[in-house]
């Protein structure tokens, strides 16, 4: 008897964020459930693709960078949208553009701060469309 493979269930990191994630669960009589899906909010996590170790390095690293009026990381803040480290490469895509105030100086310190961590990896800093 041929019995057919269990269901694909995607597996998560969990707390990859150094404030201990992104914060956009909400409970559900399921267990939590993303905001972005319960409510039809945007999502606060930002999308990560990559080694889960290098990717958590990165991400308390990238909250070194600052944004300017608060004073908190562009990460505690949520203004990284995305982070994909792989085949030589690494993309960081931030929701900021860069005419905000400071948006040019926290663009470039993120990309110096990836430049330092990911010497030999070709580096590219993007801003999502509005």
């Amino acid at each position: 008897m041929v019995t057919a493979p269990p269901p694909n269930i995607p597996i998560h990191p969990v707390a990859m964020l150094p404030t201990g994630g992104c914060a956009g669960c909400v409970p559900s009589s399921q267990g939590p459930v993303c905001r972005s899906l319960a409510l039809g909010e945007p999502c606060l996590a930002p999308s990560l693709q990559g080694q889960a170790e290098l990717l958590r390095e990165v991400m308390v690293a990238l909250n070194a960078v600052v944004e300017p009026t608060s004073g908190r990381g562009i990460v505690e803040l949520h203004l990284v949208k995305a982070l994909r480290i792989e085949n030589g490469e690494a993309e960081l895509v931030l929701s900021f553009q860069p005419g905000c105030g400071g948006g040019r100086e926290m663009a470039d310190d993120a990309f110096h701060t990836l430049r330092r961590l990911l010497p030999d990896t070709d580096i590219y800093v993007k801003h999502a469309v509005a």
